[in-house]
């Protein structure tokens, strides 16, 4: 489990009043995004209070709030065809020829040509030997082009960056012509000149511009994390500083000379018991450098094994077969070097994942079921799909889990919402013959709001009732899911329905009345309606709340980690079991398929719904022993009163035993090593420093991992 809550900050370089050049538009990740009734971006604000701000006054092409396309940030994307946002009086905005630019995006399946932002223009007969001003494009080839005019089109190509991936870039030109430019892919700048010059025409840059021709526009689909546009060059100093600050708000982007480029096996949730682990790198190995360690179920123990090196792949071959559900844990070191004495990246991730197989298999099937039904408000006959992932064994009844999407509640369409599948779906079915409902309902862009999303979701699963036979379903074993927006949602449904014995919440709101985040805020969505309170699962617990597990990551800027620690402290006192997963440094929608800790994720989610099926009591560690000999444990007095001793008793054939108790917010309290030799097998630990509440105690060393909930009372 992951224990420990980092805090740190970044320094970031203010970019206004830094400069002697003016800064005149900065559209910042995360920071006045502001969305009409229907879910649309149609203003951005400028935290350049005294210019312009990108606006749209058409909601049908305005843009998107993106919260989960890019872990951390919130993004404004493009999907609509001709949509876009206009800078307000940009025309005049900077000089001819002198202008720094810096960029955070991406680029979607363009086909040839997709126009980050500018005001490039050719007259109505497509005449480009008359076209003016200027654009930053990215092609389907992976050019990154400035193109500009006058009066002729010129094409300069500054780099190739690959489609579908985020990235960032700065260019700044002098009025000489000559530009310097950076972009995500390495350290190094590039310099060039421009030839002849690029002549400003009046209109206004617009972001998400292909071309403009005779008044009319063509458009490609992009997100935008960030745009910054300066008035004026920057010195080869000044632009490095730049460099440097998005380096550092962006570090997942930054490419290393020296980094991970395959792990293998490929698909790592279904690690053989006899399989080897692989790691092959962008430049050879230095064999005296530091090797990555191999852990066990998060426990600390190291597998037995070793790494056998060729060139630049390491290979880890265990010496015993892997315990079969095993969370096994590569963790990378910055120790690592190359042969060129190339330290490894790790920014960007620093561990990999694997779960080993369970041994049983009970196939996968997956339906569409379209419609799942039809609702008549606001749309006459609006179509809820729904995605179903079932075992292919079900001979017997099996518990079903209902998955409630993410993803800002925008989306749709005024005819159908979208149903999505569940990233754990698969694996549930194969390997717990769990079935999993991936449930459509109204988002913002079908005319929806958190009323009638909990209308759908009720729809769902009377659906799941009214089909119980055909499927096999054990209705009397439901659990509920939700990541980001859909955590609100999932988290009401588990409290209105008594079959549901289990959720699992990801980053979400549970209080949309105490420090909700960025997403939470305003009533954009009606979850205010009719008030905060009544949307809110930590005010509407049933009497008797299902077993809940919350992961959040506490570095996550769109809905504050403690949103999850709260709720499970009020399902605890209220006489529920809730555990917390906090996970340090991840940002928001780490949970999903592809990301550092998905593996991670899906083994604690799975460890849960386990206990929860056989009844076991959800707020002990869920850390398997590896093989390791269980030692007898007692700890008493359990409950214990505020301030006195707890005495512990174990085994004394341990040279050193490592403690820790953990609180239920994830958080240790008390971690330290003992020479047990010298304890006769018991220990004492004092709870002065343990306020009311329920805690795991953690004991660790050569032969021993056993964990105790401890209940400390007033």
């Amino acid at each position: 489990m992951k224990l420990f809550v980092v805090f740190f900050s970044v320094l970031i370089l203010t970019i206004s009043g830094v400069y002697a050049q003016e800064t005149i538009v900065w559209l910042k990740n995360n920071q006045g995004i502001i969305e009409d009734d229907n879910g649309s971006v149609i203003l951005w604000e400028n935290q350049i209070d005294v210019y312009g701000d990108a606006t749209q006054s058409n909601s049908a092409l305005g843009g998107e709030q993106l919260q989960e396309t890019y872990p951390g940030k919130v993004n404004v994307g493009f999907s609509a065809d001709g949509s876009f946002l206009e800078l307000e009086e940009s025309g005049a905005y900077f000089s001819d020829n002198s202008f720094s630019v810096f960029y955070v995006g991406k680029v979607g399946d363009v086909g040839s040509v997709a126009g980050l932002f500018g005001n490039f223009r050719v007259d109505s007969s497509n005449n480009w030997d008359s076209c003016s001003g200027l654009r930053f494009v990215h092609k389907s080839n992976g050019d990154l082009a400035f193109q500009y005019g006058k009066p002729a089109y010129k094409h300069i190509v500054l780099n190739k960056l690959p489609e579908d991936e985020f990235f960032f870039f700065g260019f700044s030109l002098d009025e000489e012509g000559n530009y310097i430019y950076f972009d995500n892919s390495t350290i190094l700048l590039k310099t060039g000149q421009i030839d002849g010059e690029i002549f400003h025409n009046t209109d206004n840059l617009v972001i998400n511009l292909l071309h403009q021709m005779g008044g009319s526009y063509t458009y490609d689909h992009t997100e935008v994390a960030e745009l910054v546009i300066v008035d004026g060059a920057f010195s080869t100093d000044q632009f490095a500083e730049m460099q440097t600050r998005l380096s550092n708000d962006y570090p997942e982007l930054v490419k290393s000379d020296f980094a991970v480029e395959a792990v293998l096996p490929d698909d790592r949730t279904n690690l053989l018991a006899s399989d080897n682990l692989s790691i092959s790198f962008s430049q050879n190995i230095d064999p005296s450098s530091k090797y990555p360690k191999v852990l066990i179920n998060k426990s600390g123990i190291e597998a037995i094994g070793s790494w056998n090196l060729v060139e630049n792949t390491m290979t880890f071959e265990n010496n015993e077969d892997w315990p079969l559900g095993a969370l096994v844990t590569v963790k990378l070191d910055d120790g690592l070097t190359s042969t060129d004495g190339v330290a490894l990246d790790i920014a960007s991730r620093s561990e990999y994942n694997f779960i080993v197989k369970t041994g049983v298999s009970y196939g996968v099937e997956t339906i569409e079921i379209d419609p799942m039904a039809t609702v008549d408000f606001p749309q006459e006959g609006h179509k809820l799909p729904l995605k179903l992932v079932l075992p292919v064994q079900r001979d017997t009844k099996i518990p079903v889990h209902i998955w409630v999407h993410g993803g800002g509640w925008s989306g749709g369409t005024a005819s159908t919402s979208a149903a999505s599948l569940s990233p754990h779906g698969s694996y549930l079915a194969d390997n717990l013959g769990i079935a999993t409902l991936g449930i459509s309902y109204r988002c913002k862009g079908s005319s929806g709001n958190f009323t009638l999303a909990m209308e759908d979701i009720d729809a769902a699963y009377q659906w799941a009732v009214a089909n119980t036979e055909t499927y096999n379903f054990d209705m009397s074993k439901v659990f509920f899911s939700g990541g980001s927006a859909g955590s609100p949602l999932a988290s009401l449904a588990a409290q209105r329905y008594f079959s549901v014995i289990g959720f699992i919440g990801f980053n979400g709101v549970y209080d949309f009345v105490n420090d909700q985040g960025s997403f939470g805020q305003w009533n954009g969505y009606g979850q205010e309606d009719p008030s905060a309170e009544a949307n809110s699962a930590i005010f509407q617990l049933r009497n008797n709340p299902p077993a809940t597990i919350l992961m959040h990551g506490d570095e996550d800027t769109t809905i504050p980690y403690t949103q999850s620690t709260l709720f499970a402290d009020k399902i605890n006192s209220s006489g529920g079991e809730a555990i917390t997963v906090i996970y340090p440094g991840q940002v928001h929608a780490f949970f999903n398929l592809g990301k550092e800790e998905y593996e991670d994720v899906l083994y604690e989610m799975v460890n849960f719904m386990t206990k929860v099926l056989n009844n076991e009591d959800v707020n002990t560690s869920i850390i398997a022993e590896n093989n390791q000999t269980s030692t007898a444990l007692k700890v008493f007095p359990n409950p214990v009163k505020e301030g006195a001793e707890i005495e512990v008793v174990f085994d004394s054939d341990l040279k050193k035993l490592n403690v820790e108790i953990v609180n239920m917010a994830g958080l240790i309290v008390l971690k330290t090593t003992l020479n047990v030799a010298k304890q006769s097998g018991l220990i004492s630990l004092n709870s002065n420093a343990l306020m009311a509440g329920t805690y795991i105690l953690k004991l660790s060393g050569e032969s021993i991992l056993e964990t105790r909930k401890i209940v400390v009372q007033k």
